[in-house]
């Protein structure tokens, strides 16, 4: 009869470290699984801001394709694209440019100036750089806090017409 219990107390014994075995194998599972996924979401969000801020910028410049409109100068932490149009017989500059860690747009009238705080904020970035050269190619330089970068470079039709 004791032989019995002995044989059931190891069973429940192998039982209960299969159990264990299987819950410490889970749990890692789960934690390495969590850190992959973090990872992921992190790698994904800074791509997503530099790809963002880049089509950003592609669409502006798309928007004012027109004689004379589109610039380079300075504003901010260093470049600016300076962008200007006309509503109503009245010029206005729209800026895009970065200060104190996010890529900044600025409309006002031509005539007004204004600091870089009042931009809005559109995306965290580091650094911005643009370059026009005489062909009519705007290219866009953007870099985040982590080395990622990404060059766009834009045709401006109406600059060679």
């Amino acid at each position: 009869m004791n032989r019995r219990r002995d044989r059931h107390t190891i069973d429940m014994l192998f039982v209960l470290t299969l159990f264990a075995v299987f819950a410490v194998s889970a749990s890692l599972l789960i934690a390495f699984g969590a850190g992959i996924y973090q990872h992921t979401i992190d790698s994904m969000d800074e791509h997503y801001n530099l790809s963002t801020a880049s089509a950003f910028i592609t669409e502006k410049l798309h928007q004012h394709d027109e004689a004379r409109s589109v610039a380079i100068g300075s504003f901010g932490d260093g470049d600016a694209l300076v962008l200007t149009e006309e509503y109503g017989g009245k010029a206005y500059s729209n800026y895009i440019y970065i200060y104190d860690g996010y890529l900044k747009e600025l409309f006002t009238a031509a005539d007004v100036t204004l600091s870089p705080e009042s931009g809005v904020n559109i995306l965290p970035v580091k650094d911005f750089k643009v370059r026009k050269d005489s062909e009519g190619l705007v290219t866009i330089t953007l870099s985040d806090g982590s080395g990622r970068r990404a060059d766009t470079t834009v045709y401006i039709h109406s600059e060679n017409e």
